[in-house]
């Protein structure tokens, strides 16, 4: 059996947002937007995580770069806890790339600025010695090196996401976490930066998190795929096995939403109907039930937990309960 190293390790990883109402801001309830987490993410993989916008991947992201504190659980880099001890040491090693490459980037700051600030942060570099390092990167990313002087209003949204690239690649990481960083592009530009982040983890040896909610994206970009929904991760496989072996309804869905080249051309699929439930009042039992077409008395009281149904392939739900 093939031998991974474990990069990154979230363990029982939950975020809630109390909701407070009234004169004074009593606490009502609380919006669970990750609830119970645990991923293992292995040293130069991509690791896809898909799901419904609302369903807590940007939140989960934003965790494990220690953005938004955890309110349980616990992250580990290389087997050693991430706390805010050792932060400025785990953020040289873990950088993440935004959505939106326009509202990323300070519109005040020329982009030479903006990639070297890592840099003028981490490390005490010469002038000189800072543009040996930015010069191959804005090389790898193809921006010309007259770019340097110029802001970020002067630049198309592909050139602006690349970078964001540059930026997130300056202090040499070892692991990116890409928040749907193609999502506000074209979808021919879409291509490029899918393929430039492919060439980048081959010459850097990178590992990605790459959170998106287009399963194409998913699937061109990825080695093994996390599908969450409400919170919680309810299947994860790696890519081939997902899309031949699909097991959850949810990801069922998510399958049945790739649009297909000829409209003309019935496919038989069944769609998923009805809207997300609030994070704030969830179901009782699955999360999934008041949406699944195969739901079961036992989904509506108790929510299934993730199980390995085959080899590296997990998922939450009674259909496939090994123990049932």
């Amino acid at each position: 059996m093939e031998h991974k190293e474990i990069l990154v390790e979230l363990r029982h990883l939950k975020k809630f947002f109390p909701v407070n109402k009234g004169i004074f801001k009593k606490t009502k309830s609380v919006v669970k937007a990750v609830n119970d987490v645990n991923l293992t993410i292995y040293k130069g993989e991509t690791l896809g995580l898909i799901g419904e916008s609302g369903c807590g991947k940007s939140t989960l992201s934003r965790m494990i770069m220690r953005l938004t504190a955890p309110t349980d659980g616990e992250i580990l880099y290389q087997n050693q806890l991430v706390d805010l001890k050792h932060l400025t040491q785990f953020r040289r090693k873990v950088q993440m790339i935004f959505q939106d490459p326009y509202s990323s980037l300070d519109p005040r700051m020329t982009i030479g600025n903006i990639i070297e600030e890592p840099l003028r942060i981490h490390m005490k570099l010469s002038r000189e010695e800072k543009k040996r390092i930015v010069l191959p990167l804005l090389e790898k990313v193809s921006i010309a090196e007259d770019s340097l002087k110029k802001y970020p209003h002067e630049f198309s949204g592909g050139q602006r996401q690349r970078i964001g690239i540059a930026r997130a690649l300056v202090l040499t990481p070892e692991f990116i976490i890409c928040d749907e960083p193609v999502s506000a592009l074209d979808v021919s530009v879409q291509a490029q930066i899918l393929n430039l982040f492919k060439k980048l983890q081959k010459d850097y040896g990178l590992t990605y998190l790459f959170v998106s909610h287009d399963m194409s994206v998913i699937r061109h970009i990825s080695d093994r795929i996390a599908v969450m929904y409400l919170g919680r991760i309810v299947e994860l496989a790696k890519k081939q096995e997902l899309f031949e072996n699909t097991l959850h309804p949810y990801s069922v869905a998510l399958m049945n939403a790739i649009p297909e080249p000829d409209p003309d051309i019935p496919t038989g699929k069944v769609r998923l109907k009805g809207e997300l439930p609030s994070p704030i009042a969830p179901p009782p039992g699955c999360s999934f039930q008041t949406r699944c077409s195969k739901v079961m008395e036992q989904c509506r009281i108790e929510c299934p937990s993730l199980k390995e149904v085959s080899p590296d392939h997990f998922a939450a739900c009674y259909l496939y309960d090994c123990e049932g």
